[in-house]
């Protein structure tokens, strides 16, 4: 009991203090606004000095199993589970001819093609050109490290064996040009830069055009970051349409019980698709390598130490009323995926198998990453190659049809997942789909850390996937976009811009 309170008392005491040097006190999201008004944002230096306690609670007190019952059973069962720990990261790092593990293309061709990129001088020059413009660009790693999670296992998601290969009109697009801050590059050129692993365009319904580098190919799955919350919110929309929730109004506790009493009591579903739920979430540095640690840590101790996605998730903290603003919140995306699982009453793997994957001709096994009982990470983690990535955009593009015609994802929710007009029930970044070429353009994008991008652009009749892994070269989403546009451009009127 004293060392119980003497945590409270030094867990206030920090939050003085850091509340202290931020100049300010915390607020009580719970109080609210007056009905109708709309609460004002939080102390973004008050919030996250207040979560320094929470981030300290979760990473000591909460990361230790209270039930000696369950701790019991942890070591009776650390052998096995130590067992599967080394079998999966061998498992892991087997190497085959398209991957030396799930993200990273084989090992010996990365490395041949980053050091013909260095020597080339072409990459360095790249660099220069563009740090010269402003921008903040860098040399490249020797491996590409920043791709790939080796600290959980995965679920295999089924791919169609009779799916039958992408429609394809092939073109040439390599020498194509387009502008980016007053340079002319070709698509060759864009491809020397390193920092994109590979990219794929239809057009029209058809397979045009892809280059890879890195020693990616057409089967190299890549991780695809929080592109993967774009497809868990596809995956609600089926669940809607097949009565599996009833209203995306209805709240989430009445899917996942197990949240009634938490923070996300009174969050709707329709708060998590649009990221509203208010709960406190700062992606890197704090929530998501947290978490990920976290999970890490209760996988490979089975159990005794660390945290499961849900039991991260009821101890998230809440700073804002639900519904009054947006935060980018990949908490948001795990809990649609914790109630697909719920609802569904089966993994996440298996569900996007059998309502995407399969039914919608993706050609390769796709994997999602998982903690130790198997509940999926869901805002990160799926991994897939680009012709399956191309045909996930293909669904979208063509009103939530595959390419032979079925519907595989209802039209209103391919709509209403980039609606951003708060007055119609939309929001900012729509249903994890934010826009991209301007609102105006109809055009937006699934997209995720180290820019990865499934980009869909009705008003081109076409779907361009770019798999990279430059998180910090600032010039690489209007690159994209000036390449998609001069792509675009090129096919619809046959004229390079």
């Amino acid at each position: 009991m004293t060392t119980f309170f003497g945590r409270r008392l030094a867990g206030a005491a920090l939050t003085a203090l850091a509340l202290a040097a931020c100049g300010g006190s915390g607020t009580n999201p719970a109080e609210g606004p007056e009905p109708g008004e709309v609460s004002d944002p939080p102390n973004e230096g008050v919030i996250l000095a207040e979560e320094l306690v929470h981030i300290v609670e979760r990473s000591g007190l909460y990361s230790l199993p209270s039930d000696p019952t369950q701790v019991l059973t942890a070591l009776s069962t650390l052998p096995d589970g130590l067992g599967d720990v080394i079998a999966m990261h061998l498992g892991r790092l087997h190497p085959t001819p398209d991957e030396f593990t799930p993200g990273m293309g084989p090992l010996l061709a990365l490395l041949q093609a980053r050091a013909n990129l260095l020597l080339g001088l072409g990459q360095p020059v790249r660099v220069l050109e563009d740090t010269a413009g402003g921008e903040l660009s860098i040399l490249l790693l020797p491996m590409d490290a920043t791709t790939v999670i080796v600290i959980l296992p995965t679920q295999v998601v089924k791919a169609n064996p009779a799916a039958a290969a992408l429609p394809a009109t092939p073109i040439d697009l390599s020498q194509l040009t387009y502008e980016v801050n007053g340079n002319t590059r070709t698509l060759e050129q864009y491809m020397q830069s390193g920092s994109t692993n590979a990219i794929a365009f239809m057009h029209n319904g058809r397979f045009i055009y892809d280059d890879y580098q890195n020693g990616f190919n057409t089967n190299t799955r890549a991780h695809m970051w929080s592109v993967t919350k774009s497809v868990t919110t596809a995956l609600v929309g089926i669940a809607v349409s097949e009565g599996l929730v009833d209203s995306i109004h209805d709240p989430v506790t009445k899917y996942i019980p197990e949240a009634t009493g938490t923070v996300w009591e009174g969050v709707s579903v329709e708060d998590l698709l649009q990221m509203e739920s208010g709960t406190y979430w700062v992606d890197v540095p704090v929530h998501q390598p947290e978490e990920l640690v976290l999970m890490g840590a209760d996988y490979h101790s089975n159990g005794l130490f660390g945290m499961t996605r849900d039991e991260y998730l009821l101890r998230l903290t809440r700073v804002s009323p639900t519904g009054d603003h947006y935060r980018y919140n990949s908490g948001d995306a795990q809990m649609l995926a914790w109630l697909l699982e719920n609802v569904y009453a089966r993994p996440y793997a298996e569900i996007l198998s059998e309502k995407i994957w399969q039914p919608a001709g993706m050609q390769d096994d796709a994997l999602v990453m998982v903690d130790r009982l198997g509940n999926t990470f869901a805002s990160m983690g799926l991994m897939a190659t680009p012709r399956d990535m191309l045909r996930f955009g293909e669904i979208y593009r063509n009103g939530g049809r595959s390419i032979d015609g079925r519907q595989i994802v209802p039209q209103a929710w391919v709509a209403a997942s980039h609606n951003y007009d708060k007055a119609n029930g939309g929001g900012p970044r729509g249903y994890m789909w934010p826009h991209w070429g301007g609102e105006e353009s109809g055009n937006y994008t699934a997209a995720g850390y180290g820019h990865q991008r499934v980009s869909v652009a009705p008003s081109l009749n076409m779907v361009g996937v770019r798999f990279g892994n430059d998180p910090v070269d600032s010039i690489a989403p209007k690159e994209w976009e000036a390449v998609l546009t001069a792509v675009g451009n090129y096919l619809e009127q046959g004229v390079a811009q």
